[in-house]
């Protein structure tokens, strides 16, 4: 009898297990597959801009959205997982509270901000297209703070229409404005600021809530501002670790030469579209297991990192095939140089599949100022190691100097995380 019973609580254990792998299955299917749609209809752009606008207007485009990746994190304090960690923990009440605070907190940030680039541009010191970066961050942060509800509900198929529809809206946008308004960067900009404008107007309305509600909470301010304030100080070196290699590279070769690279980045970054992908499949589980406190969270990070990367590195593979059969066809020859550029960019990307796991496990840890010290010393190996390889293997040197900074933030985190004094989990 006890043997009949023993046998039951297996299949019924083995049972739950493969549902569960189904449900993860079917989660991780899902957001790859918009992933993969988006990132097709962003890529598709790409060829079409790249045949349409001149390398130099490329160069200015790139340089421009390295400029939104600072802005994004000003207007957020660089602490959108906080937006992951409190509908981890909160109830929905509590939740709504923040989510509102939150969002005034954005206003106020975007406010100053708008401020300050116009005040720079007036120098003559930039270009005008920084004066559109406050307002496009600002609707960014909106986009992505639904976006992570819908990652942490589990909204696998809300999030994904979020993600193509915006795309898709962006690419006819772009056509329409290039084709017959201007085959410049601005086109570009503009696109993608309209799109995000048309896809929160189709899911809050045209009522202007959050703004008209907007009320200064000193309280609310203040723990978003402590759990962000080391974030925000990485904006910096979190800059210079994602974008300095376009800027070194139309310092030291020219602006034509970083128009290139930032087309063979834009192609190779749909490697990270799967990563993203694969993340936004796995970050529930991942809190899940460090709230519920079952295993340590060192080991937690190490189980969910060789999943991770292995998975990564098995699509990689799948990728740079499809490519290597198609990559003559995609690009014309003043491209040409970015296609065996791109190899090394994929590759390089799996650094950033580590990352992203011992990212996720410290930011809910709390261990924010480690992150700062991790952006602080991979900024300056990304930065020396592009400025002194860029000389030498031109574009090349680029792609090694960024994947050498994710390789020592990765590492740096790992440490930290393994050197950690076993506290309560955060709450």
């Amino acid at each position: 009898m006890n043997e009949l019973v023993r046998g039951e609580g297996a299949l019924a254990r083995a049972w739950l297990r493969c549902r569960g792998l189904a449900q993860r299955a079917r989660s991780l299917f899902l957001y790859l597959s918009f992933s993969a749609a988006s990132n097709a209809v962003g890529l598709l752009t790409t060829l079409f801009m790249i045949r349409h606008v001149a390398p130099q207007e490329f160069g200015r485009l790139a340089i421009t959205l390295g400029a939104l990746i600072v802005a994004n994190a000003i207007i957020g304090l660089g602490a959108d997982n906080l937006i992951a960690i409190n509908k981890t923990n909160l109830d929905n009440e509590g939740y709504a509270r923040f989510r509102t605070s939150y969002s005034h907190f954005a206003l106020l940030n975007f406010a100053l901000s708008q401020c300050v680039v116009v005040g720079v541009w007036l120098t003559g010191w930039v270009d005008t297209l920084v004066l559109l970066v406050p307002l496009i961050a600002l609707t960014k942060f909106f986009v992505s703070m639904a976006s992570i509800e819908y990652v942490m509900e589990q909204r696998a198929i809300a999030y994904g229409l979020v993600q193509f529809l915006t795309s898709v809206a962006a690419a006819v946008i772009t056509v329409i404005l290039v084709l017959w308004v201007s085959p410049k960067a601005e086109s570009r900009i503009a696109a993608l600021l309209l799109a995000d404008v048309a896809l929160l107007v189709v899911r809050y309305g045209l009522r202007p809530t959050v703004i008209s509600s907007w009320h200064f909470d000193r309280e609310a301010f203040r723990r978003i501002a402590r759990f962000g304030a080391p974030l925000m100080i990485s904006i910096g070196p979190g800059y210079l670790l994602n974008e300095a290699d376009k800027v070194i590279v139309a310092r030291q070769l020219d602006l034509a030469s970083a128009g290139i690279y930032g087309a063979a980045v834009t192609i190779a970054g749909f490697m990270l579209t799967f990563i993203m992908a694969l993340l936004n499949a796995t970050v529930p589980k991942i809190m899940a297991v460090l709230k519920s406190g079952t295993e340590s969270p060192v080991r937690t990070t190490l189980r969910y990192a060789m999943k991770f990367c292995g998975l990564s590195v098995a699509f990689a593979a799948i990728f740079l095939l499809a490519y290597r059969l198609a990559a003559t066809h995609l690009l014309p020859a003043k491209y040409s140089a970015a296609i065996s550029v791109v190899y090394v960019l994929v590759l390089l990307m799996q650094l950033r599949s580590f990352y992203a796991v011992v990212g996720t496990v410290t930011d809910y840890l709390g261990m924010t100022n480690e992150k700062l010290a991790g952006f602080i010393l991979a900024a300056a190996v990304s930065v020396g190691s592009t400025v002194l390889l860029v000389p030498r293997l031109g574009l090349f040197g680029a792609a090694f100097g960024t994947g050498l900074g994710y390789a020592t933030l990765g590492g740096w985190l790992m440490l930290c995380l393994a050197r950690r004094r076993p506290l309560p989990l955060a709450a």
